[in-house]
């Protein structure tokens, strides 16, 4: 009589246990996202998480190596991306790419569990995870990073499916862990997470589900904690992740023409997608309820978090991916539309009504991926080469608000304060000693090499350095400028590295008429 090894049981076990869709989804998303590929435009904000990704790489603490208001994940994620990239020789920023391009992928699978989760079919995860792949502005960033916003969503999406599962304390570490990524999650992911253990929950479990939820966020912070503690930077997070964000960030005034225009600007058609299902998620609650279906808790949680989070984004909306967080629920309400459909018709045309919603979205996330597919960080890394090949290796720079030459040269900034937007220049002007315009004359004072000024306000520093420093030309999201005293042959030969004139770089950054995405924020 022969036998067969639990070992040997094990491989047939994890593959019966393996969804086939998923594997589906995860392999779709992959190719959409990879064929947007990785030389998008480094903007300004992708920069400045690049550039905080290098600094923990080369061992320098979140916050210490630039201060920045978003969470120390922000700045460890690229760092871990960074690790990798140099492992396997590989360029950091590649690497930062190709690490969030999987965060991306992931959080499109984690869509497809929980669409299955919730309305109990594969065939409506299915649909809304390819209505999630279609928002525009996710695929931009999915490929173009690394945008903090990303894993963020990743991690909000596993709290979410822990919540479905009613793993409470689960639930709460990744919502924490999001938090950690960036605050504004919490303001979408807390609203679901309560709901959901007050109405699925009964008598004291109510109680027990919503202690279990702050204990898991607790557990992230009190690691994060910990973290800072032992590297000796507690005060900076205190300061970069609460009392800065407290006391110096000042909200957009309302303009919702505006907002609408900005809204547009980065996901297009999609924008209808995003409004859409987020308008249909009240009423799929409402109808999970009447079906006494065991998702209605989850979906009532997540219906309020749409509302709590529209009205917290539209309170302070700056561009379009501040609407990331809403991105899930909206994925979520479309494919409660198409679980509603298949109700009113019989299994198989049912099943052909969700397939045919997936191929739909699924050709549209194509579509842009391939017809918004950008070149342009090479023009920004030639730029950056041709303007250090005169000068000798140790060139040093500054960055003011143009953190991209930093991440393309390998550079250091002299100091962690380069942000001045939104507030920090209020921080910089409280806290360094004879406030901003001090500060604009050390750096002058120190003699950079070069000095790169990105938007806004670039007025404002070009006349801080007039004095000491001439105009060498523009790059796609800043401006150049070189010592004067490196006298005129070297300025001339500067000039004539600029790969770009600023007019030209003015026209590539705007949007273009009829274009879906805004390529530079």
């Amino acid at each position: 009589m022969t036998t067969v090894s639990p070992t040997g049981r094990m491989p047939r076990r994890l593959l019966r246990r393996i969804d086939p869709f998923a594997v589906v989804v995860g392999v779709v998303s992959l190719v959409t996202f990879a064929l947007h590929g990785t030389a998008g435009y480094l903007s300004r904000d992708l920069g400045i998480y690049a550039y905080a990704g290098q600094q923990v790489a080369d061992g320098v603490p979140p916050y210490e190596g630039v201060l920045n208001r978003a969470g120390p994940l922000a700045h460890l994620l690229p760092g871990l991306g960074a690790v990798l990239a140099r492992l396997v020789g590989i360029d950091d920023l590649l690497g930062m790419r190709l690490l969030f391009m999987l965060f991306a992928v992931g959080s499109v699978i984690l869509v497809y569990l929980l669409g299955r989760e919730l309305f109990e079919t594969p065939w409506v995860g299915l649909a809304s995870a390819a209505a999630f792949l279609s928002f525009s502005g996710f695929i931009q960033y999915a490929s173009n990073g690394p945008r903090e916003k990303t894993p963020m969503v990743f991690f909000l999406l596993v709290a979410l499916l822990a919540a479905a599962r009613r793993r409470w304390l689960v639930a709460g570490l990744f919502l924490g862990v999001a938090t950690l990524v960036l605050q504004i999650v919490f303001f979408v992911g807390a609203p679901a997470l309560v709901v959901a253990a007050l109405v699925g929950e009964r008598g004291r479990a109510r109680l027990t589900a919503c202690l279990r939820i702050a204990a898991g966020g607790a557990v992230a912070l009190a690691a994060t904690v910990l973290y800072f503690a032992v590297v000796g930077a507690l005060d900076d997070f205190v300061q970069a992740y609460l009392l800065i964000n407290a006391r110096y960030t000042s909200t957009s005034p309302v303009h919702l023409d505006r907002d609408w225009r900005r809204l547009v600007s980065g996901y297009g058609a999609s924008s209808w997608a995003l409004v859409g299902g987020l308008l249909a998620l009240p009423a799929t609650a409402l109808v999970a309820h009447r079906r006494s279906d065991r998702a209605a808790p989850l979906l009532t949680g997540m219906s309020v978090a749409a509302a709590v989070g529209v009205v917290w984004t539209v309170r302070d909306f700056d561009s379009w991916p501040d609407a990331f967080p809403l991105l899930p629920l909206a994925a979520l309400g479309a494919g409660g539309v198409v679980a509603a459909l298949m109700r009113l018709l019989d299994a198989r045309a049912g099943i052909a009504l969700a397939v045919a919603c997936s191929l739909v979205a699924t050709a549209f996330a194509l579509s842009f991926s391939v017809g918004e597919r950008s070149t342009i960080l090479d023009v920004q890394r030639q730029s950056v080469d041709g303007v250090l090949a005169p000068l000798p290796a140790d060139a040093s720079i500054v960055s003011i608000q143009a953190p991209q030459t930093l991440v393309l040269t390998g550079k250091r900034n002299p100091t962690r304060h380069q942000m001045f937007a939104s507030g920090l220049d209020d921080y910089v002007d409280d806290t360094w000693p004879g406030g901003l315009a001090a500060f604009q004359r050390s750096l002058v004072e120190s003699q950079p090499d070069l000095v790169a000024i990105g938007r806004p306000r670039i007025a404002r520093w070009r006349r801080a350095i007039k004095e000491d420093y001439v105009t060498l030309g523009c790059a796609p999201g800043w401006t150049w400028f070189g010592r004067r005293s490196l006298g005129p042959a070297m300025v001339a030969r500067l000039r004539a590295a600029m790969v770009e004139d600023c007019s030209t770089v003015s026209s590539a950054l705007s949007p273009r008429p009829g274009s879906r995405l805004v390529r530079a924020r």
